[in-house]
């Protein structure tokens, strides 16, 4: 789901009002800018900060360097360019549009990064900090990240190309939604379970000694989830309480599921290539109350995310020019 906020596109109107060119400094050794307000297409020969608790919109800016935002900071940037990598400090929200990031994006304890139409060219780290407010989120659409690492929070892609695994250890929940995958999937310990939809994991799958609901396919629902997963290795999943789900999957290995609370339910639409290693029951149906549950993920991230962008667009105009 494309967060599409009008909020954005009035501020770039905003600042194209009155016609102010930005002009960068020459570029100096371990210098910071900080950025507390709003910033147009300007090239920025240093690493970028955004301030404990301030706001930053910029539109169209390149950065020479890192970026951090600190704790309690907002950045929102669209259609720019960081040339190196962003953390994103406790309680602090980077939100990137049409924009792209050559190094990692590191999460530390933060409300949470979303990242639409643009790329990473290293991992999306996600990783836990003690006394953080919350657990934070990566939701990533219509994106291209190389990989994802999560310690922590809600994991959430749609429409996107992860060059390498995705591992979530630990994490709220991890739904993945038409997008390749070309590594392995591994989610362990997760709290609240996760999805494979309509989508491709270049490697194996497991989903290991967490709660659910867990789907890995989720058979011919209409509207939710009706093309095929295909995992090119072996798909595992055990030691799942609250619900498991297979159907409507082509595994290149084995399918692999015992010690579930309740059993897996397995549907009759799944192609395995390799041995089936199961305790089952046949899927009986994918119930409405589990298909709110996925949607729920999308619906509640979505709304963080507009109000977050909103909040930083509106701090930062008040604010005024950055630099």
């Amino acid at each position: 789901m494309k967060i599409r906020s009008s909020v954005a596109a009035a501020a770039t109107a905003a600042l194209a009002v009155g016609g102010v060119t930005l002009m960068a400094a020459p570029a100096q050794a371990d210098l910071v800018t900080l950025c507390s307000g709003h910033g147009g297409a300007i090239t920025l020969p240093t690493d970028l900060a955004v301030p404990a608790g301030k706001s930053c919109f910029l539109d169209g800016t390149v950065i020479q360097g890192d970026v951090t935002v600190r704790k309690g900071g907002n950045l929102h940037i669209l259609g720019g360019e960081i040339q190196g990598e962003v953390i994103v400090q406790q309680d602090g929200y980077f939100d990137a549009s049409d924009t792209s990031v050559d190094g990692r994006v590191v999460n530390r304890g933060s409300y949470g990064t979303y990242l639409e139409e643009s790329s990473a060219g290293a991992a999306l780290r996600t990783v836990p900090v003690e006394g953080a407010a919350n657990d934070g989120f990566a939701f990533v659409v219509d994106s291209s990240v190389k990989n994802i690492n999560a310690e922590t929070g809600a994991v959430y892609v749609e429409g996107s190309r992860i060059g390498g695994a995705v591992k979530g250890t630990g994490v709220e929940y991890v739904d993945i939604y038409d997008s390749v995958v070309r590594g392995a999937l591994t989610v362990s310990g997760s709290a609240s379970g996760g999805i494979l939809c309509d989508s491709e994991v270049i490697g194996a799958a497991s989903y290991t000694d967490g709660a659910g609901p867990v789907a890995v396919g989720t058979g011919e629902q209409e509207g939710f989830c009706s093309s095929v997963n295909y995992i090119d290795g072996t798909l595992t999943v055990t030691g799942i309480s609250g619900g498991a789900y297979i159907d409507n999957n082509i595994v290149g290995g084995d399918l692999v599921a015992s010690g579930n609370t309740p059993t897996a339910q397995i549907g009759d639409a799944n192609r395995v290539r390799g041995d089936i290693l199961t305790q089952e029951v046949a899927l009986r149906s994918f119930s409405t109350a589990v298909v709110e549950e996925f949607e729920a993920h999308q619906d509640d991230l979505a709304g963080e995310v507009e109000a977050a962008r909103a909040e930083t667009v509106d701090a930062a105009l008040a604010a005024g020019p950055a630099f």
